[in-house]
């Protein structure tokens, strides 16, 4: 994706870097950011680690300090990769992101490094082009979920990835009449979606994707760590794109579409706490 003007770099850390990191500051130096949910943080977190859950990151980045390194941690490393992503796009000067996450910290093995991987646009896009590339990443998400509900290592894994590709489905449809409105254009979905690229929302290839998180989930709360994770990315893209583009069309259009996925971050947000709390 072409950027004049390039996020912060984050650096991934391994879980023993981030414990020297940790280990060399003093009190109050560094922010160590949990970005799991409430009831996994109750169950187990780093010394000194502030909760604040994925879903509500957006909402509260003003809260957090940019004079500070932020380090960021979730169980596996899927969500703090979305969240590491979306600090860069706020300015943060300096972010780690720990790989592995809480299990590589207890001792479990780490993923390796992640990238966001955006690629689909670079922000000069008309409004047309913008919501033929939406359509494409709405289309691509809802078949990628389609597919692991197929491949489900148990029921409640399958009813979770099914009740995500309705949802997709529903706002492909939405999208649909978006482009209808702005566009003037009555095609069928079919067809417009004939020529798009098929990549996730936030630009990244459904089995990139996957290798990047070492493999299919394995249970209902990794199919939604994974769905928080492309969400988060996607409202990073259309964040950034809205901020970047001196169209005003577009970055309305960007805007929409950013708050949208912030409702679908927040909707797989309270699944995750409920599969959590169980």
């Amino acid at each position: 994706m072409s950027d004049t003007a390039s996020p912060p770099q984050i650096e991934n850390a391994s879980p023993q870097a981030v414990r020297a990191l940790l280990a060399a500051a003093r009190p109050g130096e560094v922010s160590l950011l949990d970005v799991r949910m409430e009831p996994e943080y109750e169950e187990f977190h780093l010394p000194g680690a502030t909760l604040l859950p994925l879903p509500d990151l957006p909402d509260r980045l003003e809260g957090i300090d940019k004079g500070k390194p932020v380090v960021v941690y979730c169980r596996s490393g899927a969500r703090s990769a979305a969240a590491a992503r979306l600090l860069a796009g706020a300015g943060f000067p300096r972010i780690v992101n720990m790989l592995g996450g809480a299990m590589a910290w207890q001792g479990a093995a780490a993923i390796g490094a992640p990238d966001a991987g955006l690629t689909l646009l670079s922000g000069n896009e008309t409004p047309r082009q913008i919501l033929r590339a939406a359509l494409g990443m709405e289309a691509a998400l809802g078949a990628f979920y389609k597919k692991l509900a197929s491949t489900a290592p148990d029921g409640d894994a399958a009813a979770t990835f099914t009740r995500l590709a309705v949802f997709e489905d529903r706002h492909l449809a939405h999208v649909h009449s978006l482009y209808a409105k702005e566009t003037g254009d009555t095609a069928e979905l079919a067809s417009l979606l004939a020529n798009v690229a098929p990549e996730l929302e936030g630009g990244l290839p459904a089995a990139d994707f996957l290798a990047q998180l070492g493999g299919e989930p394995a249970s209902a709360q990794e199919a939604l760590e994974l769905a928080a994770s492309v969400e988060a990315q996607a409202l990073d893209l259309y964040s950034r794109l809205a901020g970047r583009t001196e169209n005003a069309d577009a970055k309305a259009l960007y805007g929409s579409l950013a708050q949208e996925e912030k409702a679908h971050l927040h909707a797989v947000g309270v699944l995750l706490s409920r599969i959590a709390t169980a």
